[in-house]
């Protein structure tokens, strides 16, 4: 049961498991995985958004953290800069599925 869990909550939150690697060198399984991948761009907003309130909700307990004057506002700052930085990469997937030119 705990694995179905640890799943369901990999899932939520992280979205690489949907997508296909278009990194092949065959031109039909490329041209398939990147149409399968742009069909499935519209949930990229969805991860975003989850990681937004993630990435706010850290920001601010460690800001009252910080008020309080509990060194353990550290530990969310780390949070909500890793939560930034899968924010940045969630909008680069999602700018570069949408472009038209195809590599």
């Amino acid at each position: 049961m705990a694995n179905v869990t640890h799943s369901v909550l990999f899932r939520y939150f992280f979205f690489q498991w949907m997508f296909r690697d278009a990194n092949v060198s065959e031109l039909y399984q490329r041209s398939a995985a990147l149409r399968h991948n742009r069909a499935h761009r519209h949930h990229l907003k969805v991860y975003l958004w989850r990681w937004v309130v993630v990435a706010l909700l850290m920001y601010g307990l460690g800001a009252i953290l910080e008020i309080l004057g509990v060194f353990a506002c550290v530990f969310f700052y780390t949070v909500a800069a890793l939560a930034a930085c899968t924010i940045s990469k969630i909008a680069v997937a999602y700018l570069m599925l949408g472009s038209t030119e195809h590599p």
